[in-house]
């Protein structure tokens, strides 16, 4: 087993915490790459996968802690691979460079446990994965509610009213 170098708090104190296994879904090649250089010393990338079918296979043979997961896809989107892989120990994590409320409310309602935006640190993302392999749920960088009419506003909250924030993050509570 691999050991992260971080150490979660144990019975007669810290014990070495097992590396975060991760799977990165985006159908730019390039985009997947850089995942994998921003996060491969932090966490295992198992595998990459580029649609819908690639991702879904590549959940059931790796069995990842966190899908790193693209909300728009060739064969249906990150939804769709969420329906197709329900894997109750795997979490998702969207990373998209949609900020769009359709998005964010789509996807969390999918079943991800997070949305991250593409413009995100290599260290806020590890972060976050972290975050989500944890079980948090973690929003970081989205502001589309701001452009919202009221009426909208109050759908974007209503849709995540199973969080909380607290300093523009979403919190578990």
């Amino acid at each position: 087993m691999t050991e992260q170098s971080s150490q979660a708090p144990g019975p007669g104190g810290p014990r070495p915490r097992r590396r975060i296994r991760v799977v990165v879904v985006d159908d730019h090649a390039m985009f997947r790459s850089g995942v994998r250089a921003e996060i491969g010393a932090s966490v295992d990338v198992l595998a990459e996968a580029a649609d819908v079918p690639e991702a879904v296979a590549a959940i059931h043979e790796h069995r990842p802690d966190v899908v790193l997961l693209d909300v728009h896809l060739p064969g249906g989107g990150g939804v769709e691979v969420m329906r197709q892989a329900p894997a109750p120990d795997t979490r998702y994590l969207a990373l998209s460079v949609s900020d769009a409320a359709e998005d964010v409310i789509g996807t969390i309602r999918g079943g991800a446990r997070g949305y991250v935006t593409k413009t995100i640190t290599g260290p806020e993302l590890v972060a976050a994965i972290g975050r989500v392999a944890d079980g948090d749920a973690v929003v970081f960088r989205w502001r589309a509610e701001a452009r919202l009419r009221p009426s909208g506003k109050q759908a974007v909250w209503e849709a995540l009213s199973w969080v909380r924030m607290k300093d523009g993050q979403i919190v578990e509570g």
